[in-house]
Formats: structure tokens, sequence, C-alpha cells
């Protein structure tokens, strides 16, 4: 079995070192660099601020058949089978009752 000395540390000895002032003083240049980058970025965003607060045209109200599928489905949808009209009445009766 190992056995772990432990030695008192005396925090006048130890002293951060020149290693991590370089780490510091790294991560504060890209932080800098990558906030002046972003900036760039933002400027260039051409924004239409004068129709921003209308609201999207609409043609009517939405229905489901208007959604697309979702990202997930396995099988591509297919059009639907055309129904007779007697069909179309059983359906309208179910849903009234």
């Amino acid at each position: 079995m190992i056995s772990l000395q432990t030695a008192e540390i005396d925090p006048n000895v130890v002293k951060p070192g020149w290693v991590a002032l370089l780490i510091v003083l790294a991560l504060g240049a890209a932080t800098v660099l990558l906030w002046r980058n972003m900036g760039k970025q933002l400027k260039r965003i051409d924004v239409d601020h004068a129709g921003a607060d209308d609201p999207a045209p609409s043609a009517g109200p939405a229905s489901p058949a208007d959604s697309q599928s979702p990202a997930g489905d396995a099988e591509p949808k297919t059009s639907a089978p055309s129904q007779t009209p007697s069909d179309a009445k059983e359906h309208k009766e179910h849903l009234e009752h």
C-alpha cells in the first residue's frame, strides 16, 4: 500500500508562477480579440428597422395542413387518397358527434 505524506505548505514560500500569469494574460487577450470581432460582425448585420414592429403578413388562419413535417419523419408524406362523396359525408357525420 502506498502512503502519502502530507507536508505543510508554507504560504510565504509558495507563490503563483509565471506560467499562470501568462495563461491569464493570454485568456484576457483572446477575450478582447473575440469581443472586437463580435462587434465587427454585429455591425455587418443589415436590419430593417422600418418594418420591424409590423406583424408578418398572413393569408388566413393557420391550419395543420400548412405546417411542414418535422425533420425526424422517417417516411416522406404522400398525397392523401381522394375521397368519394360518401366518405366525406361519413367523416363529416363522425365529426359532428
